[in-house]
């Protein structure tokens, strides 16, 4: 069986294709947009040029697809901001009218469900906290002995954050600040309380783009996938005090689709890594996607 996803956030839409080889699902493609859906988002409603973004990106995706014989079945799913819109309804009906497609909302402690089993695929998860900072929300998850403790959707992303509280293009001290009380206070509220956790695994966009960023900045090799949680905290805060066109050309260089969301994902996740304590940041390849595919297609629980 060869399957399509096709996972729509509030930054990138994504189309990802996997084939099933026994118990295993292998990855063979994707292509993304950054289609950028949550700044069509005007009080509360999807707006018609936000349908229109989606719906021609989903027809893109859905040309694609039908180059291939092979692919079984196609499965869309969207995460926070289709989720949270009040004309979510709406939406749905003309993607089902217009494309033939029937898109599945996956609720907050999905989405952290599945990012869980996603990441397991590729890293460790036994123990600690891990999190997917999307563009809309972030996904927070304990875990212990290889459980999910808990988990608690948080109403921030990248995309969220560079809207809510960043007035430039790159964020400054002062609202380096704002997002992590934003960070803090959404925690408590959900009553996500503050404990030594012994590591913090990050699934996701925001995740891997600070990664590359980070081996940049260090020096490292393309294949490391840990980050020490002060080295990134020492070069979140270098990065703060560089002229703007320093911080711009070091984007560009690493990750030119992120200009404007790479730096509010990083504060985020550094958040996340104070909150807990953690002294290492583990960024795992796989997450809501393969974690759909596992536990949805392959019907792994």
């Amino acid at each position: 069986m060869i399957f399509a996803i096709m996972d729509i956030g509030s930054n990138t839409i994504r189309l990802s294709v996997y084939k099933q080889v026994g118990d295993k699902a292998v990855h063979l493609f994707s292509e993304k947009e950054q289609a950028s859906l949550r700044n069509y988002v005007k009080m509360g409603q999807l707006t018609e040029k936000g349908i229109d973004r989606l719906i021609s990106t989903l027809r893109k995706f859905k040309s694609i697809i039908t180059n291939f014989d092979d692919i079984d079945s196609i499965h869309p799913f969207a995460t926070a901001t289709i989720r949270d819109v009040a004309n979510r309804s709406e939406i749905l009906r003309r993607v089902k009218d217009e494309l033939d497609l029937d898109i599945e909302i996956l609720s907050g402690e999905d989405e952290a469900r599945l990012s869980f089993l996603g990441a397991s695929k590729s890293v460790d998860v036994s123990e600690g906290v891990l999190t997917d900072i999307g563009g809309g929300s972030s996904e927070v998850v304990i875990i212990d002995q290889a459980k999910v403790i808990k988990t608690v959707s948080l109403a921030i992303g990248s995309l969220s954050a560079f809207n809510d509280f960043v007035n430039g293009l790159f964020t400054d001290k002062k609202e380096k600040k704002a997002i992590d009380r934003e960070v803090k206070l959404l925690l408590g509220e959900n009553k996500m309380y503050r404990e030594e956790q012994s590591v913090l695994c990050a699934v996701g966009g925001s995740a891997r783009a600070s990664l590359i960023f980070y081996n940049e900045f260090y020096n490292l090799s393309a294949y490391n996938s840990t980050m020490n949680a002060k080295k990134f905290d020492k070069m979140l805060k270098e990065i703060l005090l560089m002229p703007e066109r320093e911080i711009l050309d070091k984007i560009l260089e690493v990750k030119a689709d992120r200009v404007h969301t790479l730096i509010p994902g990083m504060v985020i996740l550094n958040r996340l890594a104070k909150y807990f304590y953690v002294s290492e940041i583990n960024i795992s390849q796989t997450g809501v996607r393969e974690g759909y595919v596992y536990s949805k297609l392959l019907e792994r629980k």
